[in-house]
C-alpha cells in the first residue's frame, strides 16, 4: 500500500483531493497494477508500468517508470518540479541507520534543497519518519 499511500500524497499535493486509499487500490487493481495470488490472495507488490498507465488514465498526473534512476536523475527530475515516487529500501524509515540494501518500500520525494532530498515515507513510525530529510543519502 505504501504506492498508493504515495499517490494519494501526490493528488492531495495537486489539489486538495484525493479517492481514498481503498479507491486508489481498487483503480490501480482494475488497470492490473497489483496481482492475486489464487491460492492465497494476498496482493502481490505494486507493478509500476500499469500503475502509470492507471495514474496518468485516470488521475491525470505525468507518471513515467525510470528502471534504473540515477541521483543526478533525480535530482533533474525534482528541479523540473516534479514529485517522485521511488523505490527505496524499507529500513529507510530509520533515518539514523543506513539501509541494508535497496527496493522494496516507495517514498514520495517532494523536493530537494542543494545535496539534500526531502521525502514523505508513508510508514515512517517516529515523528520525522514520514518527513525525513536525507542528506548526500542514495534513496534511488
Amino acid at each position: 500500500m505504501c504506492g498508493i499511500a504515495c499517490l494519494r500524497m501526490a493528488l492531495l499535493a495537486r489539489n486538495g483531493d484525493a479517492p481514498t486509499l481503498f479507491e486508489l487500490l481498487e483503480g490501480a487493481r482494475k488497470y492490473g497494477a497489483y496481482t492475486e495470488d489464487a491460492d492465497t490472495g494476498a496482493i502481490h507488490g505494486l507493478i509500476y508500468a500499469p500503475f502509470a498507465q492507471y495514474v496518468h488514465g485516470v488521475h491525470h498526473l505525468h507518471a513515467e517508470v525510470h528502471p534504473t534512476l540515477t541521483v543526478s536523475g533525480l535530482l533533474a527530475l525534482l528541479d523540473s518540479g516534479q514529485l517522485v515516487m521511488t523505490s527505496v529500501h524499507k529500513e529507510s524509515r530509520r533515518p539514523e541507520d543506513p539501509a541494508p540494501g535497496k527496493g522494496g518500500h516507495l517514498v514520495l520525494v517532494t523536493g530537494r534543497h542543494a545535496d539534500t532530498v526531502h521525502f514523505r515515507n508513508p510508514s515512517g513510525h517516529t515523528e520525522q519518519g514520514p518527513h525525513c530529510t536525507s542528506a548526500r543519502r542514495r534513496v534511488c
